[in-house]
C-alpha cells in the first residue's frame, strides 16, 4: 500500500509541475497580449458598406460551460465536450445595439456551422431579428445546408441563400431513446428503481425495451405544442401557407422525386429559400453589394462580435439600488459545482450574498436546468425563500429548460416567468441503484457476512437490495414527492391533489404550464427584470443589474482569456471512431458523477437536454 501511495504521490507531483509550467507559459502570453492591447485602438467601427457579418458557429447558450482542468484534458485528447458556445445575450444585445446604430444597414448571417439551441432561445433570437428588420435594416442568411434550427433563424431574414448542392429539410420534433433492459438482463445486472409519478420516464431505458404509453402520450402533447409554435412562427415569417412545413415533411419522397432528386431546387420551389448560390457566387454577391477590402481579397464586412465587444456599454442603470441576477444553468449537484453545473452550496451562497447586500432590492433567478439532486435543490430554494421573507422581491425567469429540480428552485418566487416554448414541469422524484449480484454469481462470485442490525449491509452492489431496505428507500422517495407537491402547492396556492394532477413527472411547455397554473406570465428575461423593478418599486434608471457569480479559478480565467472557456469539439488524438467512443464514455462517466445526491433522490428531467433543436 505504501508503494501505491508513493507512486500516486509521485504522479501528483509531476502533474502539478506540468500544470505550473503550462500556467507560467500562459501567463506570459497573456501579459504580452495585454501589452499589445494598450497600443491598439478599442474602437471598432462599421465599414463604409454598413454591413455586419455574424457567424453563428456553435450552440446558442444561456451561459458558457466553464472548463475544469480534467474537462480541458478530456476535450483536448478526445474532443466531444460542449463544442463552441455562443452567448444568447451577446447576440440579442448586439442586434439591439446594431438596430440603433445609424451606420449599420445590413446583417449578413452565416449559419452553416450553427450548432442549434433550445426552442425558447431560437424564438427569442428570431424576435430580435424581426425587431432589427422593423427599423428598415436588412438581414441576409446563408448556409450550405439548412436543418430545423438554422432554417428557423434564416426564415426571419429578408433573403435566404442556399448552396445548390445543399438542402433545406425541416424534419420537425422527434425523440427516440436507447433502451438497455435487454442488455442489462443478459449481463445479469439488477436495476433497482424507486420512483413516484406515472410520467417520470427518466428511468424507463433501464426497466423497459420500448416507450411506455404514458411517455408516448406526454411527448406527443409536448412536441405538438413546440411544433405548432415552430411552424406558426416560421411560416408567417416566410409568408408560407399554414401547413406547408407539415406537408413537405410528410410528402418528401414524392416531392423530391418530382424535382429529380434536386432537394435544393425543391426548397427554392416551395419558398423555403430565395436563391441557390455556391460559395464563390455568394462571395461575389457580397463583393458586389458591399465592396471589397485588401485589394479585393474580401468583402467589406465588419465582424459582429468584434464590433459589439468594442461598442457595448458595460454599465446597466444608475443609482445604488441593485437587482441581482443569479444564473442557474446546468445539472443541480451537491456541494461545489464543476463547470456547467449548479452547485447546491455555491448557488445557495450566491443567493445569501445577494440577500445580505443592503443595496439589493430584487433577485432575478435565471434558470436553464433540467434539475438534479433533491438535497441541493432544496438548499437553493431555502435561501430564496428566506430572501423573500426578508422583503426582497424574487422573480424566477425560465430559459430553455426549468424542469424538475429546475422548477423546485423557482417555487419561492413572487412570480414565475417562462417563454411559451420553455420546457418545464417534470414534478416527480426517482432513485436508481444498479446491483450486480446476478452478474457475479454467473462467474462464481458470492458475498456473505454478518451485520448487527437488519439495516447493516442491506444495500450492496454485490448482494443487491433486500426487501427491508427497498421499503425504506421507496418510503423516502414517496416522502420526497409529497414534499415536492407541498412546496409547489404552497407557492402556487394549489391543493395537493391539484398539483398532483399536473405533476406525476409530466413535462409541459411554458404555454401549457401557464394554463395549468405552474407559471404566472409568459415573457422574456428583460420583461422579468422590469417586473422585478416594478414589484420592488424601483423607477427605470434608478437601479443597476449586478450578476452574482462565483469567481473563476486562475486556470478558468486563463482559458477565458483565450476564448477557451467552453470545451473544444475536436481533440488532439483526432476524430476517429475509437476516439469518439472514448469521448462518449468519458461523458457518460461524467453524467454518472453528477448524480451525487446524499439522499439518493433525484428531481431531474434527463431527457430535457435532448429537446434542443439541431
Amino acid at each position: 500500500m505504501k508503494f501505491v501511495a508513493s507512486a500516486w504521490s509521485g504522479l501528483g507531483a509531476i502533474q502539478r509541475g506540468i500544470v505550473r509550467v503550462i500556467g507560467l507559459i500562459l501567463m506570459i502570453i497573456v501579459v504580452f497580449m495585454l501589452i499589445g492591447s494598450l497600443f491598439s485602438s478599442d474602437t471598432v467601427r462599421v465599414g463604409s458598406s454598413g454591413a455586419l457579418s455574424l457567424n453563428l458557429n456553435g450552440r446558442l447558450v444561456e451561459e458558457r460551460t466553464i472548463v475544469s482542468p480534467s474537462g480541458a484534458l478530456q476535450a483536448a485528447l478526445f474532443g466531444g465536450g460542449g463544442g463552441n458556445e455562443i452567448l444568447l445575450d451577446d447576440v440579442v444585445n448586439g442586434l439591439r445595439l446594431a438596430a440603433e446604430d445609424e451606420d449599420v444597414t445590413t446583417l449578413v448571417l452565416h449559419l452553416s456551422d450553427f450548432g442549434g439551441a433550445m426552442p425558447s432561445s431560437l424564438h427569442t433570437l428570431a424576435a430580435e431579428m424581426r425587431a432589427f428588420r422593423e427599423t428598415g435594416k436588412t438581414i441576409i442568411a446563408h448556409a450550405d445546408m439548412y436543418g430545423d434550427a438554422n432554417w428557423f433563424l434564416a426564415a426571419h431574414a429578408d433573403e435566404v441563400i442556399l448552396h445548390p448542392q445543399g438542402m433545406a429539410i425541416v424534419e420537425g420534433y422527434s425523440s427516440f431513446r436507447t433502451y438497455f433492459r435487454g442488455l442489462l438482463d443478459r449481463l445479469g445486472v439488477t436495476v433497482n428503481i424507486f420512483r413516484v409519478g406515472e410520467f417520470k420516464s427518466a428511468i424507463e431505458p433501464y426497466e423497459r425495451a420500448d416507450m411506455s404509453e404514458a411517455d408516448y402520450e406526454a411527448r406527443s402533447f409536448l412536441f405538438g405544442d413546440l411544433w405548432a409554435a415552430y411552424t406558426r412562427d416560421a411560416e408567417a415569417a416566410r409568408g408560407l401557407t399554414p401547413g406547408t412545413l407539415q406537408r413537405i415533411a410528410d410528402n418528401a419522397d414524392t416531392l423530391v422525386q418530382g424535382v429529380n432528386g434536386e432537394i435544393s431546387q425543391l426548397a427554392l420551389d416551395e419558398g423555403l429559400v430565395d436563391q441557390l448560390l455556391g460559395r464563390t457566387a455568394f462571395n461575389a454577391l457580397l463583393d458586389e453589394r458591399f465592396g471589397t477590402l485588401d485589394d479585393g481579397a474580401r468583402p467589406d464586412l465588419t465582424d459582429f462580435f468584434e464590433w459589439y465587444n468594442a461598442n457595448k456599454e458595460e454599465a446597466s442603470g444608475n443609482g445604488r439600488n441593485v437587482i441581482a441576477v443569479i444564473n442557474a444553468v446546468g445539472t443541480i449537484v451537491d456541494g461545489e459545482a464543476d463547470g456547467g453545473t449548479i452547485g447546491g452550496d455555491i448557488h445557495a451562497r450566491l443567493v445569501r450574498q445577494a440577500r445580505l447586500d443592503p443595496n439589493v432590492k430584487a433577485i432575478v433567478l435565471r434558470i436553464d436546468s433540467g434539475g438534479g439532486g433533491v438535497f441541493a435543490s432544496e438548499l437553493i430554494r431555502e435561501e430564496l425563500a428566506q430572501a423573500r421573507a426578508d422583503g426582497i422581491t424574487v422573480i424566477a425567469s425560465m430559459g430553455g429548460v426549468a424542469a424538475s429540480g429546475g422548477y423546485w428552485i423557482a417555487t419561492p418566487a413572487h412570480e414565475i416567468w417562462a417563454h411559451p416554448t420553455t420546457i418545464t414541469g417534470s414534478i416527480g422524484i426517482f432513485g436508481l441503484v444498479p446491483t450486480f449480484e446476478n452478474t457475479l454469481e454467473q462467474v462464481g462470485v458470492t458475498s456473505d457476512g454478518y451485520a448487527s442490525t437488519r439495516l447493516g449491509g442491506a444495500i450492496s452492489v454485490e448482494r443487491g437490495i433486500n426487501e427491508y431496505a427497498a421499503a425504506i428507500y421507496q418510503a423516502s422517495i414517496n416522502a420526497g414527492y409529497e414534499q415536492f407537491l407541498s412546496v409547489v402547492g404552497e407557492a402556487r396556492g394549489m391543493s395537493r391533489d391539484a398539483v398532483d394532477a399536473v405533476a406525476q413527472g409530466r413535462v409541459w411547455t411554458g404555454s401549457q404550464a401557464l394554463e395549468r397554473g405552474l407559471v404566472d406570465r409568459l415573457g422574456t428575461f428583460d420583461e422579468a427584470v422590469s417586473r422585478a423593478a416594478e414589484l420592488a418599486e424601483l423607477e427605470e434608471g434608478d437601479y443597476q443589474l449586478k450578476v452574482f457569480s462565483e469567481e473563476r479559478s486562475q486556470f478558468e480565467a486563463l482559458l477565458a482569456a483565450f476564448g477557451l472557456d467552453d470545451e473544444a469539439s475536436s481533440g488532439l488524438l483526432g476524430t476517429g471512431a475509437l476516439v469518439r467512443l472514448a469521448g462518449d464514455v468519458a461523458q457518460e462517466v461524467h453524467a454518472v458523477e453528477l448524480m451525487n445526491d446524499p439522499t439518493g433522490r433525484y428531481a431531474v428531467c434527463l431527457e430535457c437536454p435532448a429537446l434542443a433543436v439541431r
